[in-house]
């Protein structure tokens, strides 16, 4: 996937520099409407598909990921993910707990 994505970027980027030349010579100011519409549709994309994960943890962000809001990232609340300390001591008990039944369960 990664290979993917930096392959479609460098393939992207030489678009770009091919075309851009020709385009400022040819069409000249006009060529940053091709631009402004493109970030315009980049913006809508991002309000729709990407919720807000500013001042979370991995941890938290995970869970926003996990509940699958697609097309509705603006629907996540703030307090999605977010734990109190209780809620984390709670976790960190049951990780406990769950690796000491597996090394019991090894021993077996």
């Amino acid at each position: 996937p990664v290979s993917i994505s930096t392959a479609t970027n460098w393939a992207f980027n030489f678009a770009l520099a091919w075309a851009v030349p020709p385009g400022l010579s040819n069409i000249a100011y006009k060529t940053y409407f091709i631009f402004g519409a493109f970030d315009f549709a980049a913006c809508i994309h991002f309000f729709f598909c990407f919720p807000e994960t500013a001042g979370r943890s991995l941890e938290e962000v995970e869970e926003i990921f996990a509940q699958g809001h697609a097309f509705t990232a603006w629907k996540i609340g703030r307090d999605v993910g977010k734990k109190t300390v209780e809620d984390a001591k709670k976790q960190v008990k049951e990780l406990e707990l769950h690796e000491h039944i597996d090394e019991k369960v090894s021993d077996v």
